[in-house]
């Protein structure tokens, strides 16, 4: 049935699980302003300036911004607790954590990124015969992560390219007993670099969906 609340919610689920770019688990040691390592390179790892990181497997964890970043170390926005070099700890970007969700007020934190959601439910048509034929539904979302500016391509980019991998072509999202993909004839696209709000810049994404579901009259 034609329940777009519902839609809006599992697309929105799928969001929740995006992944950007990770360390693994590595040998890791926090610093006063960040993090350092011995060997590997944060910079294989596609960690940027304006990258909203979760730590893993220190006593501390708290979420950060990346301010500058080198093969070898990280300094954040904020400073952390000293925590000596040990292995099995890891850092991740995923959805940033400040989420502008439609028709839900967010005020961003300065240097901080956030996400913000559009979605447009757009127009449907029966796709077969008779008067209980199937409806095709052609919503599209779009979704913008926010990052701060100044930083060159790499947050901004990075973390529109996740957006594109993790809602590929033909994705399917269950949606009660309907089944919600992703276009193939025109699939997601990414639009330009461009100023956000103020302090910000953005490389929007939007991704075109169908799904069919039974015509109830």
């Amino acid at each position: 049935m034609i329940d777009h609340n519902a839609i809006q919610l599992a697309i929105r689920a799928r969001v929740l699980s995006l992944s950007v770019a990770t360390t693994g688990l590595v040998t890791l040691a926090a610093t006063a302003t960040g993090y350092t390592r011995s060997a590997g390179s944060f910079l294989t790892d596609r960690l940027s300036p304006g990258m909203e990181i979760a730590p893993a497997g220190f006593a501390s964890n708290p979420v950060d911004v990346i301010r500058s970043v080198t093969a070898l170390e990280i300094i954040t926005k904020n400073g952390r607790a000293v925590e000596a070099a040990a292995a099995g700890r890891s850092l991740a970007v995923g959805l940033p954590s400040d989420r502008a969700w439609e028709n839900i007020s967010l005020s961003p934190t300065a240097g901080k990124p956030y996400a913000e959601e559009q979605y447009i439910p757009g127009p449907s048509a029966q796709v077969t015969l008779g008067p209980l034929g199937e409806l095709e539904l052609t919503p599209m979302y779009a979704l913008y992560v926010h990052v701060p500016a100044g930083n060159g391509i790499g947050a901004p980019s990075r973390y529109a390219d996740a957006i594109l991998r993790h809602f590929t072509p033909r994705t399917a999202i269950a949606v009660g007993t309907d089944t919600l993909r992703v276009r193939t004839d025109v699939g997601p696209f990414r639009g330009q670099l461009q100023a956000g709000d103020a302090g910000y810049s953005v490389v929007p994404v939007t991704i075109p969906f169908f799904m069919h579901t039974p015509n109830h009259i």
